[in-house]
C-alpha cells in the first residue's frame, strides 16, 4: 500500500480552490459595491493564493515525514510543521489583504483588521486540514502496513521453527542422537548423562524462544552450543567451533535460532569427517555491532540447496527492523560466511 501523493496533491488543491472560490464569491456578494468582472478577478486571485498555501505546506509535511519516517514521530513532525506553517499562514494571509486593500481590488474601502482577522483564520483552518489530512492518510498506510508486517513476522517465526524442529525431530535426527546416548551410557555414563541433559536444554530452549521475536545473545550462545556439543559428540574429530566472545553479551539482542539456522546450513552442505574436518568460527565485533558465522567450504555431494534458511532469516531480520544480513559465499577463498547485525540494548 503506497502513499496516494498524486492523487492527494492534485484532488486535495482542487477542493481547497473550490472552498476558496466559493468563499471569495459569496463575501463580494455582500459587498457594498461590485467590482467589474468579480467572476475572473475571483477565479485569477484564488489559482495562486491556493497554490501559495497548498504547495508549501504539501512540501514541509514531505520533508519532515522523510527525516523521521516512522509513525512513533507523527506528533513531533506535526509540532514541527505548526512552528513554521503558523507563521507562513498569518504571513500568506498579510499579503493577500493588502494587495487587495491597496490596489482596490473589489472596488471599495475594507476594514483591514476584521479582513485580515477573517482571511488569516480561514488559510490557518486550511493549513490545518492539509496537515491532518496528509498525517492521517500516512498514518493509516503505515499502521496497515506494521499490521501486514507483524503477519509476515509471525508466518516467518512459525516457518523458522517448524523447520528447526523438522531437523531437530526428523528419524534421522532422533535416530543418530539416540544411537549416539546408547553409546555413551555403555562406555561413558557421564558424557552420556551431559549429552541427556544438553538434549533436553535444546528442546527447552526451542520451545520458550517461539513467545518472543528477540532474546538475548548470550542465551542465543549457550544454545547453539549446545546444538553443536549435540553433534560434536556425533561428528567427534570431523566437527571444530571455536567461538571468539566478548565481555558484555548481556547488551546485544538477536532473533532466536538465528545461530542454529547457520550452524545446521553449515553442517547440512558439507562433508564432515576426520579427514576433512569441518571448522566452523563465530567472531563478534562489538565495534560494528555484528556476528559473524564462518565454515570451510566442501560442498557434499547431492546435498540440496532450498535457501529457505538463509531466506527466511534475512526475512525475519527486515522484519524486526534489523540492518541487512550479509552473505559471502567466498568459495575462491574456500569459506561461507555469515554476518548478523546485533541489537545494543544500551543504545535503544
Amino acid at each position: 500500500m503506497t502513499f496516494p501523493e498524486k492523487k492527494l496533491r492534485v484532488y486535495g488543491s482542487l477542493v481547497a480552490m473550490a472552498f476558496f472560490f466559493v468563499f471569495f464569491m459569496m463575501e463580494m456578494l455582500f459587498s457594498p459595491t461590485k467590482a467589474d468582472h468579480l467572476f475572473l478577478k475571483i477565479f485569477i486571485a484564488t489559482v495562486p493564493f491556493t497554490i501559495a498555501f497548498w504547495e508549501p505546506t504539501r512540501w514541509l509535511i514531505l520533508k519532515l515525514r522523510s527525516r523521521f519516517p516512522d509513525i512513533r514521530y507523527s506528533g513531533k513532525r506535526f509540532k514541527y510543521a505548526m512552528l513554521v506553517l503558523i507563521p507562513y499562514g498569518l504571513l500568506l494571509a498579510y499579503l493577500k489583504v493588502y494587495i487587495e486593500i491597496e490596489y482596490k481590488v473589489w472596488g471599495y474601502a475594507m476594514n483591514y483588521v476584521s479582513y485580515y482577522t477573517w482571511t488569516a483564520g480561514i488559510v490557518l483552518l486550511f493549513i490545518l486540514v492539509q496537515a491532518f489530512v496528509y498525517e492521517g492518510v500516512y498514518f493509516f498506510q503505515q499502521w496497515v502496513k506494521s499490521l501486514s508486517e507483524a503477519e509476515d513476522l509471525k508466518r516467518l517465526n512459525l516457518e523458522m521453527q517448524f523447520d528447526s524442529l523438522k531437523v531437530q525431530i526428523q528419524p534421522h535426527f532422533l535416530f543418530n542422537s539416540l544411537n549416539t546416548l546408547v553409546a555413551l551410557i555403555e562406555f561413558d555414563t557421564n558424557r552420556a548423562k551431559k549429552f541427556t541433559l544438553e538434549l533436553a536444554h535444546m528442546y527447552r530452549y526451542f520451545l520458550e524462544a517461539n513467545s518472543s521475536n528477540l532474546v538475548n545473545l548470550s542465551d542465543e550462545l549457550d544454545f547453539a552450543q549446545t546444538y553443536f556439543f549435540l553433534l560434536k559428540t556425533r561428528y567427534e574429530d570431523g566437527l571444530y567451533l571455536d567461538v571468539h566472545t566478548i565481555a558484555d553479551l548481556d547488551r546485544y539482542s538477536i532473533p532466536p535460532l538465528s545461530l542454529q539456522v547457520l550452524l545446521e546450513n553449515a553442517i547440512k552442505h558439507n562433508r564432515i569427517s576426520t579427514a576433512e574436518p569441518l571448522y566452523i568460527n563465530i567472531s563478534i565485533d562489538a565495534n560494528q555491532h555484528v556476528i559473524t558465522v564462518k565454515n570451510n567450504i566442501q560442498i557434499k555431494e547431492g546435498a540440496i540447496k532450498t535457501g529457505h534458511g538463509l531466506s527466511h532469516l534475512k526475512r525475519k531480520f527486515e522484519l524486526i527492523g534489523f540492518p541487512l544480513v550479509i552473505i559471502n559465499n567466498a568459495e575462491e577463498n574456500g569459506y561461507f560466511e555469515v554476518t548478523l547485525p546485533l541489537i545494543d540494548i544500551k543504545t535503544v
